[in-house]
């Protein structure tokens, strides 16, 4: 049933069994709604006075199966993690089909688009008209977490290629401070206040993969008194996200006729993700924001006004780059997952998935070899203080040196110094036994991740949601920076004594980045 709207309901399922009625005496008046072939009675009550509902109950519901609007859940699997690694490239090759022009008569994206392209060109038509005020925000994209990050390197690049195309990525949470409290929360050390931008008729894009995360969602609330150019980045249709159906209601709230062929919602399909480490459902989203970035500009480009009122730094060529590298980008996908566009799996050698994989085995031997160390050291203490046999003794017993002698102490006194130590020399013995350097710092494992903003900031929660349940002998910290601008500063005097370069992997302090950043180190 689409979302209850300040109502209360009372599900009775013993009303055959038991006589007595399940409302108060006050409220028996009530209009109740029979449901599962009469196995079900639903009391309803109104209590917000602000909504409307329609009365008809079965109006409201909807068909769970055999719904093409509702996307089935994953099947179960052993990993969840390696199952959305996986379908990466049938979920972009799958966005990228659905905005190609055969599917135009198909695609709910391509509704969404050219319903966004209708409210901007309204508002493109008010710039070059010059009826704009300086404050005036032209596009606004908002979320939290990796949906922002994300949505903030779209902004970027719509500021940067339409200089005078007001751009503007801000977390939700700072405009619910701002704009959805009777006293302003500020935003001390970001240029934003209730005064400083013009949010009056700006189209709105929502970035939020559940749809349902409270921020953005109250956001899509809150802006509908401001403009009603609300669009939205999710995973799936207007009926089975809560903004979706928020921002569904209010089209049918404004009795428009045409509102069944307006839609709001662009969806990356790829349904319920239960893992919580964000992999596919970023790259989605990119995906679909990419597409986005291609309809604007094409949009902007068609009009010579458009492009001159925008000050446009791009061209028809640039687009064309950026939708080859977006078609090419589907097989370097395959390459690096191990799996094919149709979900098959990639089995030839060489790939680069195998030489991931096989970087990941040398770190993760890295990382365990302490938890490792552990163990053995547990099971020789137990074994020898059981047994009474420590190892130097046992050796200088073996040799045929007699109890009595006073050798047997000093064989005591290394068996001693290899309790102390033993943790150490358990840890050389794993080095050796998997060919691994000798010289590496027995300490704590830090990886260190250096990319632009989005990448480094959505790979670190990647990464560090991966080792959250993890012992704290098994895990690692994770940090992240951008290498043009303040990753020197922030890690470099991190590493230890003992580190002589600061960007091999073999160091306890692990840094990727790009090999251009890397030659400015000696």
């Amino acid at each position: 049933m689409i979302d209850l709207g300040g109502e209360v309901v009372l599900l009775d399922w013993g009303g055959k069994r038991f006589a007595n009625p399940p409302v108060s005496s006050p409220n028996r008046h009530l209009a109740n709604h029979q449901l599962m072939n009469g196995a079900v009675t639903a009391h309803m009550h109104q209590e917000s006075k602000a909504t409307t509902m329609d009365r008809q109950l079965y109006h409201r519901m909807i068909r769970l199966t055999r719904n093409q609007f509702v996307k089935p859940l994953q099947d179960d699997t052993k990993d969840l993690i390696e199952k959305d690694i996986k379908d990466i490239p049938k979920v972009c090759e799958r966005i990228q089909e659905d905005w190609h022009s055969r599917q135009v008569s198909s695609s709910l994206n391509r509704l969404a688009a050219h319903t966004l392209g209708r409210c901007l060109r309204e508002r493109l038509e008010a710039r070059v008209n010059g009826t704009l005020s300086t404050r005036a925000v032209d596009i606004l994209v908002t979320g939290v977490e990796v949906s922002l990050w994300v949505g903030e390197q779209f902004a970027s690049d719509l500021q940067k290629s339409f200089p005078k195309l007001r751009t503007l990525a801000v977390s939700s949470n700072k405009l619910l401070g701002l704009y959805g409290q009777d006293i302003s929360v500020p935003c001390v050390g970001f240029p934003y206040s209730s005064t400083s931008h013009d949010l009056q008729d700006a189209i709105v894009i929502i970035v939020s993969h559940s749809g349902g995360t409270f921020a953005p969602l109250s956001c899509s609330n809150l802006l509908q008194s401001t403009t009603q150019n609300i669009f939205v980045v999710t995973s799936a249709s207007e009926y089975e996200t809560q903004v979706g159906k928020q921002l569904l209601s209010m089209d049918m709230m404004d009795g428009d006729e045409d509102c069944l062929f307006r839609s709001r919602i662009f969806s990356t399909e790829v349904g319920v993700r239960t893992a919580e480490p964000c992999s596919l459902t970023v790259v989605a989203t990119h995906q679909i924001l990419t597409n986005l970035f291609e309809y604007i500009s094409a949009l902007i480009l068609s009009d010579v006004r458009f492009r001159h009122a925008v000050k446009a730094t791009i061209s028809e060529q640039d687009l064309q780059i950026i939708e080859r590298c977006n078609r090419e980008n589907i097989e370097a996908l395959e390459e690096i997952v191990g799996a094919t566009r149709f979900g098959n799996r990639i089995e030839s050698k060489g790939f680069v998935e195998n030489e991931l994989r096989a970087t990941g085995k040398l770190w993760a031997d890295h990382v365990l070899e302490n938890a490792r160390a552990y163990i053995m050291s547990f099971l020789y203490i137990f074994t020898t203080v059981i047994s009474g046999w420590p190892l130097f003794y046992s050796i200088a017993r073996g040799i045929g040196m007699d109890q009595s002698s006073d050798w047997v102490y000093a064989a005591q006194t290394l068996d001693a110094a290899l309790y102390f130590w033993l943790p150490q020399v358990n840890i050389i013995v794993l080095r050796i036994l998997q060919r691994r350097s000798l010289l590496h710092r027995m300490v704590g494992r830090t990886v260190v991740i250096g990319d632009i903003p989005w990448v480094a900031q959505c790979a670190e929660a990647f990464l560090s949601k991966i080792f959250a349940v993890s012992y704290s002998i098994a895990g690692l910290n994770v940090l992240s920076g951008n290498p043009a601008d303040h990753f020197v500063h922030r890690h470099t005097h991190r590493v230890v004594r003992g580190s002589r370069k600061p960007l091999r992997w073999k160091l306890p302090l692990l840094i990727c980045f790009p090999q251009s950043v890397s030659e400015q180190f000696p």
